[in-house]
């Protein structure tokens, strides 16, 4: 096992939230490692959504998801941070070393890694999609079957069908607007979509111009190709109805199922089942000096917002280097 030197800060997880808390640590001039599970920086946002438009982060109107990873990325690395890309974590245990106790984190690909603190900021931790209840549907993928919309151009002129009911699914059925041929199939199980209200406006504007379908409360029930996906068949579950609508590219957006992998094993109290439980006023777990930040920590009235996780990430750092330093939490302001 390879085994790195000491730092005072390690994040696992490079999305913004731990790019957000990297620049917070380096900022007070703590040394900081990042550990990252993927071969990339940005998380989700950049493996999942790089085109997609994120709205609410402060001072951005809207900005795109790989455009808000560019400006994370520049603004955590510029102290220094050692960034280890490709690292999964398995393990955690407490040692002395040199006279002090530090956390040592180890990986599946064989890694060792010793920290005086630790912020996790894994998101929701590994993820996969959830997908259709429909037979063969796995043999559609790479065929026209698609689990997220990662670059736009890919969907030129063709006929689109959005399977989902939440932001995802409405903001794509927005924003491909001028990419996909016209209209977009909109299909969901239900008549009340869970997304944000304006979202739902603006998709029903659509439709009344013709540039939407929103076929409701429907479910698809066959999926029909030769060689790629062609066409689908829909049921609306209200009348039993079945219908089939021209596809080439059939997308569903019903979410993702997601778990903390080897995390759970470390003996933290967890916040229902997919996140940690952490004090709100420090973020600091049931295991003294490990935090978490962004959508991986709980606490009653928890929004799972980008811009709350960029606060929790200047929390956590801030106590973390407190307790390392044994002084009075202090933010140091970064303005002149």
């Amino acid at each position: 096992m390879s085994e790195h030197h000491v730092v005072d800060v390690t994040i696992i997880g490079a999305g913004p939230v731990g790019l957000a808390a990297a620049y917070y640590a380096g900022h007070r001039d703590a040394s900081v490692r990042i550990l990252e599970s993927l071969g990339q920086l940005g998380g989700q946002v950049a493996a999942v959504y790089p085109e997609k438009h994120v709205y609410d982060v402060a001072g951005h109107p809207k900005i795109q998801g790989q455009a808000l990873v560019d400006l994370c990325v520049e603004q955590g690395l510029q102290f220094g941070a050692d960034v280890h890309l490709d690292q999964e974590v398995k393990d955690l245990t407490r040692v002395g070393q040199n006279g002090e106790e530090v956390l040592v984190l180890t990986t599946h690909q064989g890694q060792s890694f010793p920290t005086r603190a630790l912020i996790v900021t894994a998101g929701h931790g590994a993820f996969e999609p959830r997908k259709l209840e429909v037979e063969g549907i796995d043999d559609w993928e790479g065929r026209g079957l698609h689990y997220f919309v990662k670059r736009k151009e890919s969907f030129r002129d063709k006929a689109c069908v959005i399977v989902g009911g939440g932001d995802s699914a409405l903001d794509w059925t927005l924003g491909l607007q001028d990419t996909a041929r016209l209209p977009i199939t909109l299909v969901h199980r239900r008549e009340r979509f869970r997304a944000l209200e304006t979202s739902v406006k603006e998709a029903r504007e659509l439709e009344g111009k013709g540039d939407v379908r929103i076929c409701v409360p429907a479910e698809v029930r066959g999926v029909r190709g030769d060689g790629s996906i062609e066409a689908v068949t829909l049921e609306n579950t209200s009348t039993g109805e079945e219908y089939e609508v021209e596809c080439d590219a059939l997308i569903t957006l019903l979410g993702f199922h997601s778990h903390l992998g080897s995390i759970v094993d470390w003996g933290l109290e967890l916040h229902g089942k997919k996140q940690i439980l952490v004090d709100p006023k420090s973020m600091e777990t049931t295991i003294p000096g490990v935090y978490a930040a962004g959508d991986v920590a709980g606490y009653e009235g928890k929004i799972t917002l980008i811009s709350v996780g960029f606060g929790e990430a200047a929390i956590a750092a801030n106590q973390a280097i407190a307790k390392i330093r044994g002084e009075k939490v202090q933010p140091k302001y970064s303005t002149d």
